[in-house]
């Protein structure tokens, strides 16, 4: 089992532990080629608020003629946002025809949005940690890929390969206006490292009221893809898990998280 060092400034060093998969082998051997170009990208949720959306909207505004002014910032308000960055970028080939002047604005909004969707006051670090690399870099996810509807806290999954929502989320924003450019299957793998920091639900998932969600507000869509794709991408593909959970705990604690490296230690 390969061993991956995460390490915020001043703090202890997460072990994270890589399950021994096709897909886990495919997703390090793209980490270790990115680490080795570049360090990743980290943004840490607690600075991304509705304060910094709305600084976000009049650089939207002026860049690219997009009104994203607000006075709360609703569910309403952000899947609307969502819709327009959705319709700027190619589906498949994403930021490819987007001038680069506007890429990190884009994603800077991007991730604000969904900050803001999922702000709650007792997971002040958002509802994961995430270091990422913004290029073309994937590998085709395998078949043994191991999707689950409810991630424990500290679990790694992998980075949403796309700008739109798999079908879990889709079902959770209750969204499906424009639901064949939107809802995106997980059928990639890139090189960022996710952790997932929400407890799993108690509860067993809704399986019928789900199934019953998709063949009732997006008929077209489950006549095309089947009802049967929709359940195999439903859900998270976890690949392993923080070993040190404590020391996560107490990472959490801090108002302000600096990443300092990644490393793969085999």
């Amino acid at each position: 089992m390969t061993e991956i060092q995460l390490k915020f400034k001043s703090l202890p060093t997460l072990i994270i532990n890589i399950n021994d998969s096709k897909t886990s082998t495919l997703f390090l051997k793209l980490l270790e080629k990115n680490i080795k170009k570049q360090p990743p990208i980290f943004r840490d949720n607690a600075g991304y608020t509705k304060a910094y959306l709305k600084k976000l909207a009049y650089q939207l505004k002026e860049d690219l003629g997009w009104d994203w002014m607000s006075n709360d910032y609703t569910i309403d308000d952000t899947t609307r946002m969502h819709k327009e960055i959705e319709n700027m970028l190619n589906k498949e080939e994403s930021f490819a025809n987007v001038p680069e002047k506007f890429h990190n604005t884009i994603h800077e909004a991007h991730f604000c949005i969904h900050a803001v969707e999922w702000y709650n006051p007792k997971l002040p670090h958002g509802t994961f940690l995430q270091t990422e690399w913004f290029n073309d870099d994937y590998e085709d996810l395998p078949n043994d890929a191991n999707f689950t509807s409810q991630p424990r806290f500290g679990d790694i999954i992998l980075q949403n390969p796309y700008v739109g929502h798999p079908p879990l989320q889709c079902w959770e924003q209750n969204d499906y206006k424009d639901i064949m450019r939107t809802c995106q299957f997980h059928d990639r793998i890139k090189p960022g490292l996710k952790i997932n920091l929400n407890k799993a639900s108690a509860e067993p998932f809704p399986l019928e009221e789900y199934k019953n969600w998709w063949t009732t507000n997006a008929p077209n869509f489950v006549k095309e893809h089947s009802l049967e794709k929709i359940l195999k991408f439903t859900g998270f593909p976890c690949i392993g898990e923080v070993s040190n959970l404590l020391d996560l705990k107490l990472i959490l604690k801090e108002s302000t998280l600096i990443f300092e490296s990644i490393n793969i230690k085999k």
